[in-house]
């Protein structure tokens, strides 16, 4: 007779729900910064900012999101036991 596994998956509600509400936001993100960036070069003489810059931008905040939203569920989760 096997004993009942208690593997549960791997990574925290928190962890899972974070990486889902990063692509939430991120994905749009990236789209947007695509678009700016094929749009072509700035106006002579005006202040721009590089295509690949908005699209690190996109990615640094998608991933602050990311961690946040983990933390504050993972913090919601173990506030609420």
């Amino acid at each position: 007779m096997e004993e009942a596994s208690t593997y549960r998956g791997g990574g925290t509600t928190g962890g899972k729900l974070g990486c889902a509400f990063a692509a939430i936001v991120g994905l749009p993100l990236f789209g947007l910064a695509f678009i700016y960036a094929s749009m072509g070069q700035c106006a002579p003489g005006a202040d721009c900012i590089a295509g690949w810059k908005m699209i690190a931008v996109a990615g640094l905040l998608a991933g602050v999101f990311g961690v946040a939203a983990r933390a504050a569920i993972n913090a919601f989760i173990r506030f609420r036991h």
